[in-house]
């Protein structure tokens, strides 16, 4: 298809399938809502509808904010922005917290948004909010339209054209804005689409947030490229009832899903095994599991709890990505089982990735394979030198390829810095720095951690995640939250801020746990912690995707501004 972009591609299948439902919305109690099902005629219909209201208020190329609930009508508005030829900027609705309320204001002054689309039901909200914000912005409530669809012009658009931006999450810094071009979103669909052999017949089934990277591309935009359906419900369903997630797999007959690490974990000791005696999950080809650091025990727990519902071991499919280069990079082939690597601990600690020797007895970290690219490449590169690290060797993850992003809006220094980076000796190359630590090992990618969130103590490399995993091991009561590991001072001590929930201790005293903690973390890490605190649930900052922002617990720490539990004990 010549000059094509997203829009293209849905529009031939509203042309070829206009009967066939393309969404399908549920509620809490996993009931399909009938008013809030769309077939591709209706959703191309309202998609229409909005940008010829959204053409009389702004011009193409200025930017929208997307403020919705979960369901279809984001969907419509953000098709709609992209049939307007405006650049769509999905967010999260204000959730009256200081800190979301002041990075979506963040978000209106960097993109300039010069419109907010929005629904009825979040109608005052929204206009209170954005009167706080910038009082001129205009509030356009998509589904008061009375634009005639048949009164749409199509805009001048084409591959280089900006699609959206998709904010970033902020886990390490300021939430930035990636410019995701038309051909940089078609690149990346055709990137999934190739990795999990999927085609027209696709039936998604989801619950992730709709405006981040995710969710966006993957659990809805993936499907309507390709003319399949998506089966949905909000973050806050699954959370309340995991079992949701699994009763629509079935029901629907799913046989494509993704979610982070953190809702396998969820599912294994949330859901009880009588509320699925009688699900069938042979029909699921790949759960795709991204976003954090994937765990080899959480997919064990996962396919111990569905295996003997029809849950193939094949069928979990690790993956790695990230809105930088649009989502996808690299993916566990299909109908392969996930690649578990048992890797020498000291080794790691001084950054190779190797099998400890045969009956040495060693210590071991165990990794996840993240798979292989299909078009895109990747490179492992010292960050330091910029020449590609030998096979084996951890340093940082670039990529170079169509999904690559155009950069950061508004930044350009950054964007040079981070999208046009060189490997010494393959100069005119324009790659990506993704930030994170990875090797390549027999063609796998395996993720190790983010250089921010490395941890060196006494010239050993550590990984945070690896820490606060270690420590969610020592009681139910720990397991139940999520922690910060970072260090402070120099020379550099380790700390870790751990929620805790007193109810599950039992007999064991906060004091016990904590020694626990630091017996743990001695024994797996040949490292003494400094300091462990333990704090009330929902005390540990993270963004909205879920990711821990490290770097701002350690801020707080250094500020003396984290509430403890109980009184703690420094090591001597």
């Amino acid at each position: 298809m010549s000059n094509a972009t997203y829009l293209s591609y849905f529009h031939q299948r509203v042309q070829s399938t206009p009967d066939k439902r393309a969404l399908v919305f549920l509620d809490e109690a996993g009931t399909e809502l009938v008013e809030q099902s769309k077939t591709y005629a209706e959703l191309d219909s309202e998609a229409r509808s909005i940008a010829v209201a959204v053409s009389e208020v702004i011009e193409p190329g200025d930017r929208a904010l997307l403020l919705f609930a979960p369901g279809p009508a984001f969907v419509s508005a953000f098709v709609g922005a992209l049939a307007a030829g405006v650049v769509a900027v999905p967010a999260p609705i204000p959730d009256g917290k200081e800190k979301g309320v002041d990075r979506l204001a963040g978000i209106v002054a960097d993109a300039d948004v010069r419109v907010v689309l929005t629904q009825s039901e979040l109608a005052p909200l929204v206009t209170a909010w954005a009167q706080t914000v910038r009082p001129d912005l205009v509030i356009l409530v998509v589904d008061e339209v009375v634009a005639d669809s048949d009164a749409w012009i199509a805009p001048t658009i084409g591959e280089d054209s900006i699609a959206f931006l998709q904010y970033t999450s902020g886990s390490t810094g300021d939430p930035k804005g990636v410019i995701v071009t038309h051909a940089n979103l078609v690149a990346n669909e055709i990137e999934i689409q190739a990795a999990l052999h999927t085609d027209q017949d696709i039936i998604m089934a989801g619950w992730l947030p709709q405006f981040h990277d995710m969710g966006l591309i993957g659990m809805i935009l993936h499907p309507l490229f390709l003319g399949g359906t998506t089966v949905f419900m909000s973050p806050v369903t699954f959370i309340k009832r995991p079992v949701r997630w699994i009763q629509v797999l079935d029901r629907y007959r799913a046989t494509i899903s993704v979610a982070p690490n953190f809702a396998f974990d969820f599912v294994a000791r949330r859901v009880d095994d009588d509320a699925i005696t009688d699900i069938d999950l042979s029909c699921v080809r790949s759960v795709l599991n991204g976003s954090e650091p994937i765990q080899a025990e959480s997919i064990d727990k996962f396919l111990a709890k569905l295996g003997p519902r029809g849950l193939r071991r094949s069928a979990v499919m690790p993956v790695y990505g990230m809105a930088e280069a649009t989502l996808f990079i690299t993916g566990t082939p299909v109908d392969n089982e996930p690649v578990i690597f048992d890797v020498d601990a000291e080794a790691f600690a001084g950054n190779v990735l190797r099998p400890p020797a045969q009956g040495s007895g060693a210590q071991v970290r165990t990794l996840v394979g993240s798979g292989r690219p299909i078009t895109l490449q990747v490179a492992i590169v010292d960050p330091d030198t910029f020449g590609e690290a030998e096979p084996g060797a951890v340093g940082e993850i670039w990529v170079h390829g169509a999904s690559v992003a155009a950069g950061y809006w508004n930044m350009p220094e950054k964007s040079a810095e981070s999208f046009a980076a060189e490997i010494v000796g393959r100069e005119g190359e324009k790659w990506l720095r993704t930030g994170d630590l990875g090797a390549m090992v027999e063609g796998n990618l395996y993720v190790t951690g983010r250089i921010k969130d490395t941890i060196i103590v006494n010239g050993r490399n550590l990984y945070a995640h690896d820490i606060e995993r270690a420590a969610r091991t020592v009681s139910p009561a720990v397991a139940a939250g999520v922690g910060a590991a970072f260090t402070v001072g120099q020379p550099e001590r380790l700390v870790l801020v751990h929620e805790i929930r007193p109810e599950l201790l039992a007999d064991t005293a906060h004091a016990e746990v904590i020694s626990l903690i630091r017996d743990v973390v001695r024994a797996e890490f040949s490292t003494p912690i400094a300091e462990v605190v333990l704090v009330s649930k929902g005390s540990v900052a993270r963004t909205t995707s879920g990711k821990i922002r490290r770097v701002q617990m350690r801020g707080l720490y250094e500020a003396g501004r984290i509430t403890a539990l109980t009184e703690q004990v420094s090591v001597s």
